[in-house]
């Protein structure tokens, strides 16, 4: 009778790992889904005149279209073209953050 009980045990312990190992690898993978689909609806909503942070940490001004590619003003008389994959964030989405008690 001990035998059953502790495999029964054995068992639900087992089954309780599994799930938590799966949750554990899945959530944080669904999550990081819905921030880069939130972050490309954004880039593709990009109108002229919205300020964005490319992936070297250079933050300009969209001032034009073309396919995939943005051409972003860094500087008086500068610009230059990238991809819109470039784009890691909007210029305005980090002030909110700073706002909402993150770095000042």
């Amino acid at each position: 009778m001990e035998t059953t009980a502790q495999n029964s045990g054995m068992f639900f312990w087992l089954l309780m790992m599994a799930v938590m190992f799966i949750v554990l690898i899945f959530m944080p993978a669904r999550a990081q889904k819905k921030r880069e689909q939130d972050l490309s609806a954004k880039v593709n909503a990009l109108q002229k005149g919205d300020s964005v942070i490319l992936a070297g940490g250079i933050v300009g001004t969209v001032a034009g279209f073309k396919d995939n590619v943005l051409e972003i003003k860094i500087a008086e008389g500068v610009k230059i073209n990238v991809l819109k994959t470039a784009v890691v964030g909007l210029v305005n989405d980090l002030q909110a953050t700073n706002n909402q008690g993150g770095v000042k």
